[in-house]
Order: C-alpha cells, then structure tokens, then sequence
C-alpha cells in the first residue's frame, strides 16, 4: 500500500484558482437568482405562494455551498465575505428552528408559514453537517451544541418496534404528525449521515455521544449494513452498494443513489478515523464502497442522478481522498469529479452561469450542488479532513 508522502503533488495552483473563480461566479449566480429582499432564499417550485421560502433541504444546500466557498482559504483567493455570509446564513437558518416537544429540530420550512411543517431525519442530519463543518473551518463558531441537539432529534426518531424484519433504523420523517402518521420508511439517507454527524460530533469532544436507549452512531451505521447492503450473502459483507430503503410495508427499494454510497462511504471513514489501525477493516469497506459506486456510476450514470445527490457523495470521496494510502484510488476520485463537474460546466450552464440539469428550470438544489463541487475542486486536499 502506497502512503501519500511528500511525492504526492497537490493540484496545481492554476488549476485550483480556475475552480475557484468558477465557484464564486456560480455562487455570485446563486444568490443572484434565488436570495429575496428579505435575505431568504425563494422557493423554487411549481406550486408555491409569492414570496414563500425554501425548504430546509435546498436552504441545507445552500448553506453547504457557502461553507465550501469560504472553506477554499485565501491562499486560492477570497470569493466572499465570509464572516458576513455565515452569520447571515445562521440567521436564516433559525427561522426553520421548532422548538416543540422533547426533541427539538428544524422544520421542513420556515416557521409560520402556511406550508410544510415536517420535521425530517435526514434534512436535520444535513444542517448537522454543515454546523460541523464551520466548526471545522472556524472552531468555536460551528454551534456544536446544536449539533448535538440535532443527533438527540434523530435518535428520538430510531424505530422501537420489535416486530418488524430489520427492527431499529431511524425513521425517514418524524412519526405520528403530517406526513409521517402514515410513511413509516427507514432510509440510508435517514441513518447514515446521522451516523456521520454522531461520529463528527465524538471526534470533536472526544466523548461518545449517545441518546436515549444508548443508541449511537454506530448503531446507525451497523442498521444500514444489516439491512440495506445490496452485496450482502454474495460479495464481502459491508461493502455495499447501498438500497435507498425499507418501506413501511417491509418491502424494499432497491434504488441505487449516489449520497447513499457517498454517506456510507464517509460513515466507515469516521469509524476508521476513531479506530485506526485497531480496526482496519473501517478502511477496507470505505474503499471497497467507492470503487463499486465509481464503477456504477461511470459511462453517464452520475448524469443519471441529481446532482445534489452526487455533491455529496464526492464530498465524502474527499474525506476518504485523506484517509486511504491507495494512490490510485485518490486519482480515481478526483479524475471522477473533474469529469462530471467539467461536463456540468460545459454542458449544463447558461450565460447567466446558472445550471439547469435535465429538462428543469434552475433550482437552488441544483445551483448549490455545482458551487459545492467546483468549490471543493479549489481546495487544498491536506483541508478535505475538515469536510462534514
């Protein structure tokens, strides 16, 4: 196994500058076309009341992308006012803040509104993430206390029954309200990225972090392997590719998205990163994970996904870029998401520098997803350890 050394050159300066100046054009797009008056974003769809908000997953989205254009570091060039753009993102994250019941967490839209309301484990995961990340890149600004509030939110919603094939798994929504008094799934996406933001959160502490009933974010993590691994009883156990869930009529889905291999990828990454060489087999799996999803995935098939989806599987790419020793890997992975950003760039962007991907309109998912990507692409790969 090849070590990274000082042999291993980092991308040219050029060609990270290059990337960057697009990330901040795409983001200067962004705001242009999606921030109101009111400093929110807008919401995008076809069915909306004038002057409605977006929902917490875009906004999620558009937080992420912001944290990744102050992240690219003056020493590439600095594409915004940073300290500025992240209280005023802060700010507008409170507003999806509901405080009810004993397991507080953001709401599906902004509070007040006549729309939404849904409280989602996997939405609260992402703005877990993103607090994680600032903290990372700015320590002691990332609220980790929320963040751990955040992890509290999706243990309360790990499922209690007993009687059901594959028990436990953290349910898609939140129970018993709205949506979730008859969508009973349990989701990679539900599971996997809380399992990531509970890892993050011990790793920042150094203290496990457990809730209620001692589940933890292992727990998570080992839910998916057992009943979501799509290799299981042929290849090596653990090794995905991942299903994107089990309905709540126990039958599964069998779809095959990027973020969920992505965030299984980054879950093993955490637990090797907690475990080192006690428990090499962490490592194992990650790289297994990725090279499966890279192959899956090549000849168009990112094409095939949403590129909010594909944003964050690169991103937990990179933080195994950091971690493998397989030089071939870590070219992969680059190679992979210049590709894929490249075409993007070339094929899917007006003159306005805004993405439409598909036969859609421009949304901010999809916006927020390029920024993200062309951003990390500027990045100095010895700071992907600090990606969330």
């Amino acid at each position: 196994m090849q070590r990274r050394g000082a042999d291993d050159p980092d991308p040219p300066a050029e060609r990270r500058e290059a990337y960057a100046a697009r990330a901040a054009r795409a983001y200067a797009a962004m705001q242009d076309c999606f921030r109101t008056r009111r400093g929110r974003y807008r919401h995008d769809g076809l069915l909306r009341w004038p002057g409605t908000a977006a929902h917490l997953w875009p906004f999620s989205r558009a937080l992420v992308a912001m944290l990744d254009l102050a992240g690219i570091g003056e020493g590439v060039g600095q594409r915004c006012d940073a300290a500025g753009a992240i209280a005023e993102h802060l700010d507008i994250l409170e507003r999806y803040w509901d405080s009810q019941g004993p397991a507080p967490a953001y709401s599906s839209d902004v509070i007040g509104t006549r729309i939404g309301g849904d409280r989602y484990y996997d939405d609260n995961a992402w703005v877990g993430l993103a607090l994680v990340q600032l903290e990372r890149l700015r320590p002691g600004a990332g609220r980790i206390e929320r963040a751990r509030e955040l992890f509290r939110f999706a243990v309360s919603g790990w499922d209690p029954r007993a009687d059901v094939p594959s028990p436990g798994g953290v349910f898609w929504v939140e129970q018993g309200r709205g949506i979730g008094a008859k969508n009973h799934d349990r989701n990679t996406v539900s599971n996997a990225p809380n399992a990531e933001l509970g890892l993050h959160l011990a790793e920042l502490t150094g203290a496990p972090v457990h809730g209620p009933g001692s589940i933890g974010p292992e727990d998570m993590y080992e839910w998916v392997n057992a009943s979501l691994d799509a290799s299981g009883g042929g290849d090596v156990a653990a090794t995905g590719l991942f299903w994107d869930k089990r309905r709540g009529d126990d039958t599964l889905d069998e779809a095959l998205w990027s973020y969920n291999q992505g965030s299984m990828v980054g879950a093993n990454v955490l637990l090797h990163r907690a475990a080192g060489k006690r428990l090499p087999e962490y490592l194992f799996r990650a790289e297994a994970i990725a090279r499966k999803a890279l192959r899956q995935y090549a000849g168009g098939g990112l094409e095939r996904q949403p590129a909010a989806f594909n944003a964050i599987f690169f991103r937990n790419l990179l933080l195994l870029h950091e971690a493998t020793g397989e030089a071939e890997l870590r070219t992969q992975i680059i190679d992979a998401m210049r590709a894929y950003t490249d075409r993007a760039w070339s094929e899917r962007r007006d003159r306005r520098d805004r993405f439409h991907f598909s036969r859609r309109r421009v949304t901010l998912l999809d916006q927020s997803a390029m920024v993200q990507l062309l951003a990390l692409l500027a990045w100095d790969p010895l700071s992907y350890r600090k990606l969330a």
